[in-house]
């Protein structure tokens, strides 16, 4: 299992002391600068954890060893093979105790995200076309139809399977990682958001999603 000491990630941990100077507003907006901070200490967790995994951005090569450039202007810049961002952040699931993961799955905010029905442009979208109930959080970014949402849910029957079923592992690490795209999902709300009421700005989306996300970053820094 791999944990951090503060002075391992300087700049996660300048992001948990910012984070610990914001005051309470009454409009609830800190809960936002809280959100936006805490996912910088964890973007830096878990890049870190990817880079030790091998998982790194490496330039393209051609069959016979040559480097793929792309134009820029009057330059060449070498081209990169990407990871994704949802890739790095799942690694982080088999340096969680099994403990940890129950925790997380188990916790009241997890449970309010199964039950909740999520926001798009000022109303809540209960079903898509495919008549499958929504849950979790929309991603407003991608979404263009109340039809065909985009949505990050967690999964009602296995969530209720897991509650009966509590050793099962496979489920434990399906549902951690579906919080994890949860919660990846409000970040991006919250960085590509417009200002309609929606799943962007749900201050109650943020009371409950913060949690976990704090959970999740005090768990790897000590």
């Amino acid at each position: 299992m791999i944990k951090f000491r503060k002075a391992e990630l300087p700049v996660a941990s300048s992001m948990l002391e910012n984070a610990a100077r914001i005051r309470p507003r009454r409009d609830g907006g800190e809960l936002f600068q809280r959100y936006y901070l805490y996912w910088t200490a964890f973007n830096n967790i878990y890049t870190v954890i990817a880079g030790r995994k091998g998982l790194q951005f490496r330039i393209k090569k051609q069959d016979n060893g040559s480097i793929i450039t792309f134009p820029n202007g009057n330059v060449n810049i070498p081209a990169v093979e990407t990871i994704s961002e949802k890739k790095q952040i799942h690694l982080v699931i088999p340096e969680m105790e099994t403990e940890f993961k129950h925790a997380l799955i188990l916790h009241e905010s997890t449970r309010y995200f199964v039950n909740r029905i999520p926001f798009w442009q000022g109303r809540q979208v209960e079903s898509d076309a495919f008549g499958q109930r929504l849950n979790g959080v929309i991603n407003v970014k991608y979404t263009s139809d109340s039809r065909y949402p985009i949505w990050s849910p967690i999964d009602v029957k296995y969530y209720r399977e897991y509650l009966e079923k509590p050793d099962d592992d496979d489920k434990r690490d399906f549902l951690t990682g579906q919080v994890l795209d949860l919660l990846y999902t409000v970040r991006n709300n919250l960085m590509h958001g417009g200002k309609a009421l929606d799943d962007s700005n749900d201050l109650d989306v943020m009371r409950n999603a913060l949690p976990l996300l704090e959970l999740i970053v005090d768990y790897f820094i000590y």
